[in-house]
């Protein structure tokens, strides 16, 4: 995961210094910082020391259903004691492919190995599915294991933390919470015990997936009216029918993402 830094008043600083990370990430762009990964700070939620780590436990790697994480950053302001700002996220989604040369054959590197890139995908389809399926939250009970603070999006599925206050050379660190629920009803069941994020958040979180039901389920149909209902209905009584309905559209969508994204990346925005 990365961060596109814009804009020159303040610097993007993030407080992890240390991990496991691909370097194919500096194909992206110059101007990305990259989060690194750590036991706190993951994709895939490593349990080896990264620098011993095995080749199986190496081909197991990866961003998945299931994962969790946090990322920790501030903003350093550059011209003023304090700035506050909104931080606006968006997730962009990139395939890996072999860069051709002019003539459409492999370009090959030194050791005569095909050269691979990272495009980005402007599918606006899939990247809908990416952006829906990982959720972002502003907080995190320890005690409860719950998330909380569901950070909501505009029109296009970017997510808006709002005004973040930061002191020059302060202490202050924001922390988001990113989660790709494994099933739906991690986030439609009636079962407290089940639901990943506390219980005053359910309505907001049924709100936000029927206003982005096209990026949650493929396929869908259904009016945001429709998929509200019935995922208010599924959230106060169990209906298998009803949940199979919906949870094969969410799988589906899973195994789009699976099928035709190889990498993603956060990227965030600071608006003053």
């Amino acid at each position: 995961m990365g961060v596109m830094v814009q804009g020159t008043p303040y610097t993007i600083m993030t407080k992890s210094e240390s991990g496991y990370y691909k370097d194919k990430w500096d194909m992206i762009g110059s101007d990305a910082i990259e989060w690194k990964i750590s036991a706190d700070h993951n994709l895939d939620n490593y349990v080896v020391d990264p620098d011993h780590i095995t080749e199986q436990e190496e081909n197991e790697l990866g961003l998945e259903p299931g994962d969790s994480g946090s990322l920790e950053f501030r903003i350093q302001p550059n011209t003023s004691d304090s700035i506050t700002v909104d931080c606006v996220f968006d997730i962009r989604a990139y395939l890996e492919r072999t860069k051709l040369d002019q003539q459409g054959q492999p370009v090959l590197d030194d050791n005569n190995d095909p050269v691979v890139e990272l495009v980005e995908i402007d599918n606006s389809v899939l990247t809908a599915y990416i952006k829906a399926h990982i959720l972002l939250f502003a907080g995190y009970d320890d005690s409860t294991g719950k998330y909380t603070d569901l950070i909501t999006d505009n029109d296009e599925l970017r997510r808006v933390l709002k005004n973040q206050r930061y002191t020059k050379n302060g202490s202050e660190y924001t922390t988001i919470y990113w989660v790709w629920p494994m099933y739906l009803r991690e986030l439609t069941s009636n079962n407290d015990a089940v639901i990943i994020y506390d219980y005053a958040e359910r309505s907001n979180v049924i709100d936000y997936i029927a206003k982005n039901r096209t990026g949650f389920f493929k396929d869908c149909t259904d009016t945001k009216d429709q998929v509200s209902a019935d995922l208010r209905a599924l959230s106060t009584a169990d209906n298998v029918n009803l949940y199979n309905r919906y949870s094969l559209k969410y799988d589906n969508a899973d195994l789009e993402i699976g099928n035709n994204i190889s990498y993603i990346m956060l990227s965030m925005n600071v608006e003053q």
